[in-house]
């Protein structure tokens, strides 16, 4: 960071409309009893943005920026840089509670009401180095699943590590999908699974994918034989040709940064992540 970088954003217009959005934002703040008070969660949220938009890959040097650049500070409705404590602290309380609350004011600001189509996909870094996690297992990196409208719009979201299979996640993004009447669900071959559809199903959803090359010799069932006449059809050529809406989604998150940062930790990462989403979607009311 330098005072270039510092300089560029008082006359940023996306840094600018975002925080005033965040300043309309009703968010719970933590009431003050005794000591200190408290730091507004509409300041913190705007340094997590600040954070994610020049590409800060720590929590520690996020504080040590703010504290040499006054403007910053200003800018996010600081009077004094907090301690790196309460930046984990509510680095926490956004990943698990704010998100949700921002995120679906947002849906709401921006009218998703009735997507009748939507996409899944998911978005692997193959520059990632191979990690261990007692949880997990080994694993190369971490995925992204996402869920969006065919305009663009994230409806929603599973950050996993790499060696989870994109059609084991499918029902967690399909769950998530119950406030939306929504028709068609659109994945590619990686979706192909008999338990994908069965649960689309139960949401009332249709969902298609094309056949899994590596299970074609085996597939004699109705959907392996009607969906390759479907996909000539020129409603299947127009009905899948949307799949490449969330392939310039994905495009759009790499340009903006999701894949830069290398974090070690998965928590670090979500973090990240997550502010990338929200500045995704708030480009839409821009």
């Amino acid at each position: 960071m330098n005072s270039e970088h510092a300089w560029s954003y008082e006359i940023d217009p996306i840094l600018e409309a975002l925080f005033r959005y965040i300043d309309s934002l009703s968010l719970p703040e933590t009431p003050y009893v005794t000591g200190r008070p408290p730091v507004s969660k509409k300041s913190l949220l705007k340094c997590f943005f600040l954070k994610t938009y020049f590409s800060i890959d720590s929590l520690r040097k996020l504080v040590r920026i703010l504290q040499r650049f006054r403007c910053f500070q200003r800018a996010c409705g600081l009077s004094e840089v907090p301690h790196l404590s309460t930046f984990s602290r509510a680095a926490k309380w956004f990943r698990e509670q704010g998100f949700p609350v921002f995120h679906a004011q947002l849906l709401q600001d921006l009218e998703v009401r009735y997507p009748q189509i939507v996409l899944i996909d998911s978005l692997y870094d193959s520059q990632a180095k191979w990690g261990v996690s007692t949880r997990y297992h080994w694993f190369k990196g971490y995925k992204l699943h996402l869920c969006t409208t065919t305009e663009g719009i994230i409806l929603s979201h599973v950050l996993t590590t790499a060696n989870r299979n994109d059609a084991a996640v499918a029902s967690e993004l399909l769950a998530s999908l119950g406030q939306w009447d929504i028709e068609f669900v659109l994945g590619d071959a990686a979706y192909d699974s008999e338990k994908v559809r069965q649960t689309a199903e139960q949401a009332g959803i249709l969902f298609i994918s094309p056949i899994n090359r590596r299970n074609s010799k085996e597939r004699k069932d109705a959907y392996g034989r009607v969906l390759p006449v479907f996909l000539k059809t020129r409603f299947g050529q127009w009905l899948f040709g949307l799949r490449r809406e969330i392939e310039r989604v994905f495009n759009e998150l790499k340009s903006d940064g999701v894949e830069q940062p290398r974090w070690y930790g998965f928590h670090r990462y979500l973090l990240h992540v997550l502010c990338c989403i929200l500045m995704h979607n708030f480009e839409f009311l821009l």
